[in-house]
C-alpha cells in the first residue's frame, strides 16, 4: 500500500468524522489526523518487512 492512499486514507476519515459531528469538530480533528498518521506508521512498518524479507 503506497503512502498516498494512507495520507489520502487520513484525509477521509477526518471528514467522516468532522461531517458527522456538529459541536464536536474540536474534538473530531486530532482523531482524524491521529487516524492518517497511524495509517501511514503502519505502511512504512509494512515496507520495512517487505525490504528485510527480500535481503
Amino acid at each position: 500500500m503506497p503512502k498516498n492512499v494512507a495520507q489520502f486514507t487520513g484525509v477521509m476519515v477526518t471528514a467522516i468524522i468532522v461531517f458527522g459531528t456538529d459541536m464536536d469538530v474540536f474534538y473530531a480533528m486530532p482523531l482524524g489526523i491521529m487516524a492518517g498518521a497511524l495509517a501511514t506508521f503502519f505502511v512504512a512498518l509494512s515496507e520495512q518487512l517487505q525490504m528485510v524479507r527480500r535481503a
